[in-house]
């Protein structure tokens, strides 16, 4: 069983988490900078707006970072599923063939091998 389309869905919400947490860097930079408000956050002046621009910051930060960090576990998991699941199905073709393999011989050769 192929699993290109699944796979291919990982990677993509992967690289949506790793974009999600630098939107979320980005994001509380720029309110960090308040580059959006030369006179201050909604009339306050630019010394008593420091604390809401952090708090909002922060905020974004951890919100970018949670958020992320979530869509990147959850690709990863995908991503281990399908690697168990091919393991999983090349231990059992090794199983199988072992099986026929084991049937088809004499007794005399099995007696031959070490043990």
């Amino acid at each position: 069983m192929r699993a290109r389309f699944t796979r291919a869905a990982a990677r993509v919400e992967i690289a949506v988490g790793v974009l999600i947490i630098l939107l979320g860097v980005i994001g509380a930079g720029l309110v960090l900078s308040g580059w959006h408000e030369p006179g201050g956050v909604h009339g306050l002046p630019t010394r008593e707006a420091l604390p809401a621009r952090v708090g909002a910051a922060v905020v974004l930060l951890i919100a970018g970072v949670a958020l992320g960090g979530a869509c990147i576990v959850a690709g990863q998991l995908m991503l281990v599923f399908l690697e168990m699941q091919r393991r999983l199905a090349r231990i059992d073709r090794r199983l199988e063939r072992w099986e026929l393999s084991t049937h088809q011989e004499s007794p005399l050769t099995e007696r031959l091998r070490p043990r």
